[in-house]
């Protein structure tokens, strides 16, 4: 019986010391990965580099045209549905009405999908046509000489 007793307390003992080794590793491990988690997002950079003028312009350009073609292919699938649709015969062929039905949808999804390119265009040609502070440099002549001076100049610049 003692030789029982003694062996259960020397298990205890055991499952004791290894429950604390677990807890010591497991915070040793979530400090380590704290560690590391933070170093990153402690070194990210923070500075934001604005895009020029010219990027905004481009970039109003693009979706100005990507603009006009998804309302033009809108118009197009729509009419193309309306005349199908218009000609077809709806006692015999479900099909073909189905197919005008969905060419009109796709026609109308696409024309409306086009209104949002066009808000983001007008939006970028307005912040790439904002107030420029900039020195412009003048040439002129005195005296047999060619002088060029720098002057402060505030103005506007917008691209169509």
């Amino acid at each position: 019986m003692l030789l029982y007793i003694q062996e259960q307390s020397s298990r205890k003992l055991h499952i004791e010391r290894v429950g604390k080794i677990f807890i010591v590793m497991k915070t040793l491990i979530l400090f380590v990965a704290f560690m590391l988690l933070s170093t990153n997002l402690w070194s990210q950079n923070t500075s934001i580099v604005p895009y020029s003028k010219e990027y905004y312009l481009d970039k109003s350009k693009r979706q100005n045209k990507t603009g006009w073609f998804l309302f033009g292919t809108g118009i197009v699938l729509s009419t193309i549905g309306i005349i199908g649709f218009s000609n077809s015969d709806f006692l015999e062929s479900n099909s073909d009405t189905d197919l005008y039905g969905f060419l009109i949808l796709g026609g109308a999804i696409s024309g409306l999908s086009s209104i949002p390119v066009f808000i983001g265009s007008a939006n970028n040609a307005r912040f790439a046509a904002r107030l420029t502070f900039n020195s412009q440099s003048n040439q002129f002549q005195r005296q047999n000489l060619i002088v060029q001076n720098c002057h402060p100049v505030l103005g506007i610049k917008i691209e169509f």
